[in-house]
């Protein structure tokens, strides 16, 4: 186990709780009726929004060095950045900016030279707390993750050898829900 490292300009989380004031000893209701109690009383909403920039893309090509290198890199050409497109065809980074090696040469390509896609997700959720006298009670649980349903790419690709070089080909994170019971005694 060790430190983890990250840089605090690519990462953004954000979590709130907000317990609805309505209900017995809230600002609002105090003296509703207990049905009326029984329906708007005891909610609270929580959620987790998090933004994170896309992790560091190293540009992998062939090894043509002839060293049996575990990490051959492609030769950068050009200045590159991100065109973020995606989608059959599209282009996450410039690929004209590397190229295969040269034969018993070494890639020029710098580690981490392009960006991935990053993460934009928020999860929430919805609570109910059901008092049965004083000492127990009944609480419901709605939670949703990825609640926009805003689709989280995976890395491009980035074999300089690839027919599909610089493209995103898959997603995952759709929206998924859950629903929960307990009893507390």
């Amino acid at each position: 186990w060790g430190p983890t490292y990250f840089d605090a300009r690519h990462m953004f989380t954000f979590t709130h709780v907000y317990e609805l004031p309505f209900g017995r000893g809230k600002r609002f209701g105090t003296d509703m009726h207990p049905v009326l109690m029984g329906i708007l009383g005891n909610w609270q909403l929580g959620g987790i929004l998090s933004l994170r920039s896309g992790f560091p893309l190293t540009i992998q090509g062939p090894d043509n060095s002839t060293t049996n290198s575990r990490g051959a890199r492609a030769d950068r050409i050009g200045t590159g950045g991100t065109i973020g497109d995606v989608g059959r065809g599209s282009k996450w980074f410039d690929t004209s900016a590397y190229r295969i090696t040269a034969a018993r040469t070494f890639g020029s390509a710098g580690i981490g030279t392009e960006r991935g896609p990053g993460l934009k997700q928020y999860d929430f959720s919805i609570q109910k707390q059901f008092p049965i006298g004083d000492r127990y009670r009944f609480e419901f649980r709605a939670e949703f993750f990825n609640l926009t349903n805003t689709p989280q790419f995976n890395a491009p690709v980035r074999s300089v050898s690839s027919a599909t070089f610089g493209e995103i080909t898959g997603a995952q994170g759709e929206r998924q829900g859950q629903l929960a019971l307990k009893f507390y005694f």
